[in-house]
């Protein structure tokens, strides 16, 4: 596959996941022991996912414990929800058409675009 039909193949995929995902913005939440996912379907609150932990259900110990959870997964999908999928095939985008080749000199952000086409696509350089 050419560097150009890496970055077509991963705009492809991610405007595809990013039509079908639950819409933006994703937030997290508490709620009990359950840390949630929480997008929006047709302007409502929908859950993506849910995370139990083995807290206390009585306060202050469950926000004690609720701060010693690693959270770093669901905050970090949050982050990183399809409004952001949709910006990177955007970008990408705009590499499309580009005559990229690895045995040529190729600009910065070329090389970026095209680590994150295989970051995408599952695909090593």
């Amino acid at each position: 596959m050419t560097p150009a039909e890496e970055i077509r193949t991963a705009v492809d995929k991610l405007n595809k996941l990013a039509a079908q995902a639950t819409q933006g913005p994703w937030e997290t939440t508490w709620r009990g022991q359950e840390y949630h996912l929480d997008g929006y379907r047709n302007g409502t609150p929908h859950s993506v996912s849910e995370w139990t932990y083995a807290v206390a259900t009585w306060e202050p110990q469950a926000s004690e414990q609720r701060a010693d959870c690693d959270t770093a997964d669901p905050d970090y999908m949050a982050a990183m929800n399809p409004a952001v999928g949709k910006a990177l095939a955007d970008w990408l985008q705009t590499w499309v058409g580009v005559e990229l080749r690895e045995s040529a000199a190729m600009a910065v952000d070329a090389h970026h675009a095209l680590a994150v086409a295989r970051a995408i696509n599952g695909d090593q350089p």
